[in-house]
């Protein structure tokens, strides 16, 4: 499961932003890659320890509220993480 943190400010580095998840999400932040660092369109992928959808979305409410040098973050996370769309019905009703 994949968590984008958007609203990244573009005065902190990649290591302030790969810690600062680190820190936060604890075991939870298996890995943390950011992206455009110094520009307005700073975001980080956060893949998580688990394949839990509900725990994915418990995080990033959790990370929602958090503020980073200041500013406060947006996240949203991936609602399924696999290739082509899913067939949400029942396995019994396909």
């Amino acid at each position: 499961m994949h968590l984008t943190v958007w609203n990244v400010p573009e005065t902190c580095s990649e290591e302030e932003v790969r810690d600062f998840i680190k820190r936060e999400l604890g075991h939870y932040a298996k890995g943390v890659t950011v992206y455009d660092v110094g520009t307005p369109n700073a975001h980080a992928d956060i893949e998580l320890d688990s394949e839990v959808p509900y725990v994915g979305e418990s995080v990033a409410r959790e990370l929602q509220s958090r503020r980073l040098a200041g500013v406060a973050l947006r996240v949203s996370a991936a609602p399924f993480d696999c290739e082509g769309p899913q067939d949400a019905r029942p396995a019994a009703m396909r």
